[in-house]
């Protein structure tokens, strides 16, 4: 039998083989080998013209399938060039994921936790009361420092004089309201004890001594004088409207209701029984 050999890699053949049982190449198309022409073989994927015998392409590595050429009829692709843009080039921007906040739980108090907290709440409130307590039993700076300078001379003069003549009560007097209108409480309550007992009908100056003593914390010492002055003058409308505050400030409600209305009673179209009529509508009596 005659024999031939695979061009691809060389194997020995039967002469009728259509194919290479070594490397699988296809013999029915190949071209054998001429003195005038080189014989090559074509790599399919890269078009690379590799020397017969060749199982592999040396360019790109891919088995090549054992069709012949002739050089002269090789025509090399033609590879398309295309400039990178510069959206294929353009990295990537990280994927940013927002959290969403969570959602806030309300506080729920229980009964004695809200209970408590009004409990602290009315006690920071009266701390806070006896600061601005203390704080009004201090004297008032007046707006004008002329003013001021003036009163105080004034107090010091009539100070001088009364201790030179402590008979002379108008100076004595005229003192105690200075020391009042200035907010030197407990001076000015001095000097109207000295007043009261030369002149203890006088409902006027008792009512402004119990003033000044409810200005200073003393309060049963206030209504007393108050309920004094009223002896003299029952019909005293500013000593029943102080009597009315000192008595709501004390808690005691009903006296407090009883003593404005009696000075309502007195003159309803006066400014203190106006004012009278006001706290009672805001309380409710």
């Amino acid at each position: 039998m005659t024999a031939k050999s695979c061009p691809v890699c060389g194997t020995v053949l039967p002469e009728n083989a259509k194919f290479c049982f070594n490397c699988g190449a296809n013999l029915l198309n190949m071209e054998q080998p001429s003195g005038e022409q080189k014989q090559i073989i074509i790599c399919d994927v890269c078009g690379f013209e590799n020397e017969p015998g060749s199982k592999f392409c040396v360019s790109c590595g891919s088995v090549l399938t054992g069709t012949f050429t002739s050089a002269e009829k090789v025509t090399p692709p033609e590879v398309e060039f295309k400039p990178l843009e510069l959206e294929s080039i353009k990295p990537k921007q990280p994927e940013v994921k927002v959290k969403s906040r969570k959602k806030r739980k309300s506080i729920k108090l229980s009964f004695y936790q809200l209970f408590y907290l009004g409990l602290a709440i009315a006690f920071v409130g009266l701390i806070a009361y006896g600061v601005i307590r203390r704080e009004k039993s201090k004297p008032d700076v007046p707006q004008h420092p002329e003013t001021n300078s003036e009163i105080m001379a004034e107090i010091e003069r009539l100070r001088q004089r009364v201790n030179a003549n402590p008979d002379d009560m108008a100076s004595t007097l005229r003192l105690a309201n200075l020391l009042h209108d200035v907010h030197i409480f407990d001076q000015a309550v001095e000097y109207y004890r000295r007043y009261l007992e030369k002149n203890e009908s006088d409902p006027d100056a008792r009512v402004d001594m119990g003033i000044c003593l409810f200005e200073i914390g003393r309060v049963e010492e206030a209504i007393a004088e108050m309920e004094k002055a009223l002896t003299y003058a029952p019909k005293h409308q500013l000593a029943l409207y102080n009597l009315g505050i000192v008595n709501l400030a004390s808690g005691n409600v009903e006296k407090a209701r009883d003593y404005f209305q009696r000075c309502i009673d007195v003159n309803p179209s006066a400014e203190v029984a106006q004012k009278a009529k006001r706290i009672l509508e805001q309380h409710k009596f």
